[in-house]
C-alpha cells in the first residue's frame, strides 16, 4: 500500500501547489481591497461603535443647567 512517487511528479505537485498558493494570495489580496473600498464608502458620521462619552460638568455648571441658565 506503500506508493512511492517518482520526482517528477513530486515537482509536478509541488508547482500545482504553488501555482494554487499564489492564486489563493491574489485573490485575498483583492478581497482585501474590495472590502477597503467599501468601507472608504461611508462616511465617518454613519459608523458609530463606541460608547457615548458623557461630558463632565463643574459644581457650577450643574446647578446652571439644573436652574435652566445655561
Amino acid at each position: 500500500m506503500n506508493q512511492k512517487m517518482s520526482t517528477g511528479e513530486m515537482q509536478k505537485h509541488l508547482n500545482q501547489l504553488s501555482e494554487e498558493r499564489k492564486l489563493s494570495d491574489k485573490q485575498t489580496d483583492d478581497y482585501k481591497k474590495s472590502i477597503s473600498e467599501e468601507i472608504k464608502k461611508y462616511k465617518q458620521s454613519q459608523i458609530v461603535n463606541n460608547d457615548l462619552v458623557e461630558k463632565k460638568y463643574s459644581l457650577w455648571e450643574r446647578i446652571l443647567r439644573t436652574l435652566g441658565m445655561n
